[in-house]
């Protein structure tokens, strides 16, 4: 079907519209059929919802109708210990390439989370399900899996399902005005020692630079979204000279711009960029959440009102057996370059 039509959304109801899944609070659900793809979008309440010590939380949104099963990207929200852990094995705990990943601490009270997939005859009538599991230390132990239905999409008709005690009595017809709305990212894109020239072929960039494309590249072909703007900020890390590190931060940052403008044919007037000579704030949580030997002295003098060069200095020639294992497992880390996709949604049901 060629033709955008207007589409009966049922809802699971609980209490003015909002369905709780244990401690997830569903808002502004909605599922739409958009010619040739299913959009998925819904408001998650995360506040009661964050992980503790050496915990990661991961919520998979998942479509079913008889044996059929779609699981869409899901999104993963770590504590400090297990966000650098995953970082240093370079996996996710979502065991999928498209998991939007969140630090605890970092993440928002209400995360907007939104994506479109190829729709499927066998999508008319599937459940639209919420999974979230709790991994523990290392990503080895796991909590059972939880689940609840949160909806039946149905195209033009509406279904009745029960869910324990709750019923759905009502449609909803979505009707929803022109509205802005951001898809986050980050990339971990790698420069040889000392050069601002992309390397694509420089140690996992392919991978990197492809997510990064592709995440922009769906925006852009969602004819149902117009790009406002796409902010990119690039961090560096705190290993030597700081005017060498803001001069390395705002060349390589403004050579992604470059790149991305050029890869997926972007007007330049669409991006922002902004950069951090140094990244302390991440080498402090490191540090923080790390079992260094000398942990509080080094958490003393990043904290201090040094300036940024004699704090890499005392640091590392105070305490060069923890500075080694910074330089292996925390430093790399910090030079990773920030995106963020400003779009407006108009959507005439």
């Amino acid at each position: 079907m060629a033709d955008m039509k207007r589409i009966v959304l049922t809802l699971v109801l609980l209490a003015a519209s909002a369905y709780a899944m244990q401690a997830q609070q569903i808002e502004d659900l909605e599922l739409k059929r958009l010619g040739d793809w299913m959009l998925v979008k819904m408001e998650i309440g995360l506040a009661d919802a964050l992980p503790g010590a050496n915990r990661t939380v991961v919520l998979t949104p998942e479509l079913r109708s008889g044996q059929n099963r779609l699981s869409l990207k899901p999104l993963g929200i770590y504590s400090r210990n297990q966000w650098y852990y995953y970082q240093r094995i370079g996996k996710k705990a979502g065991e999928s390439p498209e998991e939007i990943s969140l630090r605890k601490g970092k993440a928002p009270a209400v995360f907007n989370y939104e994506t479109m997939v190829p729709y499927r005859s066998w999508m008319d009538g599937a459940g639209l399900f919420l999974l979230r599991e709790t991994k523990g230390c290392c990503g080895e132990e796991k909590s059972q899996l939880q689940e609840r239905l949160l909806a039946v999409f149905r195209d033009e008709t509406v279904v009745k399902t029960r869910v324990d005690t709750v019923y759905i009595d009502r449609p909803v017809y979505i009707e929803r005005e022109s509205r802005t709305r951001s898809i986050n990212g980050e990339a971990f894109i790698d420069f040889p020692i000392g050069e601002t020239v992309i390397q694509p072929s420089y140690h996992a960039n392919k991978k990197e630079l492809a997510d990064m494309r592709a995440t922009i590249e769906s925006a852009m072909a969602n004819p149902g979204w117009t790009i406002r703007k796409i902010w990119i900020k690039g961090h560096a890390s705190p290993e030597g000279p700081y005017d060498k590190n803001e001069a390395l931060a705002k060349g390589r940052t403004e050579a992604i711009r470059d790149y991305v403008v050029s890869l997926c044919r972007l007007d330049g007037s669409l991006m922002s960029v902004e950069y951090e000579a140094e990244n302390w704030e991440g080498l402090r949580s490191f540090v923080e959440a790390s079992s260094l030997p000398h942990r509080g002295v080094i958490l003393e003098i990043i904290d201090g009102d040094r300036l940024p060069d004699d704090k890499e200095w005392m640091i590392k020639s105070r305490y060069p057996d923890d500075w080694k294992i910074l330089l292996q497992q925390c430093l790399p880390y910090l030079r990773r370059t920030d995106y963020r996709i400003d779009y407006d949604v108009k959507e005439n049901n």
